[in-house]
């Protein structure tokens, strides 16, 4: 990245077309397909990285771990394409990451991972979703009456996925990526998936560590301020995840109806660890059954399983135990893998500058992103959030719906 590119904030700036503030793939990609357009684009990101949560970390023994988003189904063609667009290669993680077993016993057959995937299926076929749509994914699981071993892996696993208590996350998220699964496989970006972000860097105007603190907005122009000067454009890009904008400031205030939807959503709470290893450790995906953890091995970029176990807690009851005692989370995982050096952790949930790991949708609130995903005056939203995906997939696909809104809007 050349000294223009990561420019220091300096005094003094001619005003722009747009201003995208937050330099995850969701600002990233709108602030290119901007630029394409002819555009002139100012980004602003709080970090002094790019990325977000996207964070790809090499460890001592030089294996790369994902402490941010991780999992890419080669049926996310939103992520699939920008990889092939930018020339980046994709990894096999080789296996899927759906089926898990349990810590400490024995393997569920795949085959009885697939019976309560069609139980559950049939369940919320026959609920309808219209019903299902104000339900909660407890109430749809404790109407299965199954009670085999691959169950209480799934409860973990919901659990422990979106970050909430099962009560807290609506029915209709257990399809897909966090529920019963898709029929993709699962694939890594090579060098790292934060690779997806910084590989959009060339030919655009980012500053790092200038954090936007509110928006305030005329009929002709709107303005970002921040804690050292304020950056006026004929619109902004909000690319910041939902636990920032929640507490950020607009003059003119919010419309009622936007307030009540930033208020009433939430993220999930989630933290992710990594240790290495000595040696290439078995490949696995296991559950833990006490608390909503699940830990995992992977290929690396030889082929051969990473050199490194890594783990992932959602909800507070998982975030807890996994934060206070990694390595003997880890190493009761993985009793297989010789441990070689201490963990690297990325608590998304204590992050200010994240506020959780994501978006999080609950018993009847998908209705209410249709709201997010409107101009608000000279503002457009980016994110996983404003589509309630909760991936990277989302997050690409919102900053290419934003930088298509606002030129659709706008007449720059």
């Amino acid at each position: 990245m050349d000294r223009h590119t990561l420019a220091a904030l300096m005094d003094g700036s001619s005003p722009r077309q747009v201003i995208v503030v937050g330099a995850g793939v969701a600002g990233m990609i709108a602030a290119r397909r901007l630029t394409e357009r002819g555009v002139d684009v100012l980004v602003l990101e709080a970090r002094q990285r790019v990325g977000g949560r996207l964070w790809s970390h090499r460890m001592p023994n030089g294996e790369i771990v994902e402490l941010g988003g991780e999992w890419i189904s080669t049926t996310q063609t939103a992520v699939i394409g920008l990889a092939h667009e930018l020339g980046l290669g994709l990894i096999d993680t080789g296996m899927d990451f759906i089926s898990r077993d349990p810590v400490g016993g024995p393997p569920i057959a795949h085959e009885e991972h697939g019976r309560l995937a069609r139980l559950l299926a049939d369940r919320m076929n026959e609920i309808g979703p219209e019903k299902l749509a104000s339900m909660s994914a407890q109430q749809v699981l404790d109407g299965l009456g199954d009670a085999g071993p691959a169950l209480s892996i799934l409860r973990s696993r919901l659990q422990g996925t979106a970050g909430a208590s099962l009560g807290s996350i609506a029915a209709a998220e257990i399809g897909e990526e966090f529920g019963i699964g898709d029929d993709g496989t699962y694939v890594r970006i090579e060098g790292g998936n934060d690779r997806l972000a910084s590989a959009l860097v060339p030919g655009l105007d980012v500053r790092l560590g200038v954090q936007a603190i509110s928006i305030r907005q005329t009929p002709d122009e709107a303005t970002v301020e921040t804690a050292h000067k304020d950056f006026t454009a004929s619109a902004v890009v909000l690319a910041v995840p939902l636990g920032v904008l929640k507490h950020m400031t607009f003059e003119p205030e919010l419309p009622d109806h936007v307030a009540h939807v930033l208020r009433t959503l939430t993220m999930g709470n989630g933290i992710k660890v990594a240790i290495a290893t000595a040696d290439p450790p078995p490949m696995f995906r296991r559950q833990d059954t006490d608390i909503p953890a699940w830990y995992w091995t992977g290929l690396g970029t030889s082929g051969s399983v990473r050199r490194a176990v890594t783990g992932f807690a959602g909800s507070e009851a998982g975030v807890s135990p996994l934060r206070e005692n990694p390595i003997f989370r880890l190493a009761r995982a993985a009793p297989e893998a010789m441990i070689d050096g201490p963990p690297v952790i990325a608590d998304w949930g204590s992050d200010p500058l994240a506020g959780g790991c994501y978006s999080l949708i609950g018993p009847g609130q998908r209705v209410m992103l249709d709201v997010l995903s409107r101009p608000m005056g000279r503002v457009f939203l980016a994110g996983e959030h404003v589509n309630g995906s909760g991936s990277i997939d989302g997050a690409i696909r919102s900053g290419d719906f934003a930088a298509d809104l606002a030129t659709s809007s706008l007449v720059f």
